[in-house]
This record gives C-alpha cells, sequence and structure tokens, in this order.
C-alpha cells in the first residue's frame, strides 16, 4: 500500500511539474503588450557603385576575348618599353635575341638545337645556342635562343621566319 501512495504521489507531481513548465514556456514565448520590441531601422546591406576603369590588362579584358596577335602584344609592350626608356636614357640602343624553346633538359635543348640549325642551314645569320638560366629557386632551364643580337626589325623578320616553319617564337630583350 505504502509503494502504491508513492507512485501515485511522484506520478502527481510529475503532472503537477509538466503543467508548471507548459506555463512558463508559455510566458516566455508569448510576449506582453507593454514589452518594447527592437527593430533595425537602417539597412544592412549598402549598396555601393562600381567604379570600374576598363584598363587594358583588366581581367575584363581577358573575359571579353579581344584576339590579339602576338605580333601586336609585343609591339605594343616593346613601345612601352622604348618610352620608359627614352625618358631614362635616349643613347641606349636596344638589342633583342629569338628564343624558340626551353626545357628542364640540356639534351632536349640540344636536339631542338640542332634541328633548327639544319632547319636554317641556308640562312648565313641564324645560329642558334643553348644558354644555360639559373633562377632564384634554383631551377634551370636551357634555352634555345640565336646567337647574335638583332634589332627590333631584324628580330620581327627572323620571327617571321620561324614562324613560317611552324615553331614557337619569341623575341626577348638581351641582357
Amino acid at each position: 500500500m505504502k509503494d502504491i501512495k508513492v507512485k501515485y504521489s511522484l506520478m502527481v507531481l510529475s503532472y503537477l511539474f509538466l503543467i508548471f513548465l507548459i506555463i512558463i514556456s508559455y510566458v516566455s514565448i508569448i510576449p506582453e503588450d507593454d514589452v518594447p520590441i527592437l527593430e533595425n531601422t537602417e539597412s544592412l546591406i549598402k549598396e555601393q557603385k562600381d567604379i570600374f576603369k576598363n584598363n587594358e590588362n583588366s581581367v575584363y579584358e581577358i573575359l571579353e576575348k579581344k584576339a590579339k596577335s602576338i605580333e601586336e602584344i609585343i609591339e605594343k609592350e616593346i613601345e612601352n618599353k622604348e618610352q620608359f626608356n627614352s625618358t631614362k636614357n635616349k643613347d641606349i640602343n636596344k638589342k633583342f635575341r629569338i628564343q624558340v624553346a626551353s626545357f628542364k633538359e640540356k639534351k632536349k635543348s640540344l636536339d631542338v638545337s640542332n634541328k633548327l640549325m639544319k632547319e636554317f642551314s641556308s640562312e648565313k645569320n641564324i645560329n642558334f645556342e643553348v644558354k644555360k638560366i639559373v633562377f632564384k629557386n634554383n631551377d634551370i632551364f636551357f634555352r634555345v635562343i640565336n646567337d647574335m643580337k638583332l634589332s627590333l626589325a631584324e628580330a620581327k623578320e627572323l620571327c617571321k621566319k620561324i614562324l613560317n616553319k611552324k615553331y614557337q617564337c619569341l623575341i626577348v630583350m638581351d641582357t
């Protein structure tokens, strides 16, 4: 009998506790009329107008896929450098070389150099050599370049001949 009284009393207490919790949660969730409500009157996101300058080296220009030939890009870069250097030193005559390839293995560079020498054996002024280049991070490359310094006009002409033979060509300023 005693166990039944304890069971019933625990059951009644648990139900009373549950009702108490329900009332507390209702009061905490449902606000009263006199409770102030805080609202943000200013917008959280500020609109800013894009002040965009379309310059020649922007991402947008690349995305527009304006077709430029390698010659146009080279001429533009050379003109920019010439304008910069002409204000610095007007007496310096620039010299250029033609780079055809660059490999990490010397054997590949020598093979390409020999192949080019055979292709251009009829030309007297076209000789290619392999030049070792060491970068700051200790990467070593062997570049195939012509052995003579050329003017810009001569470099362009030689580059056109090389491009006609289906090789790649890059005009580089000799240092």
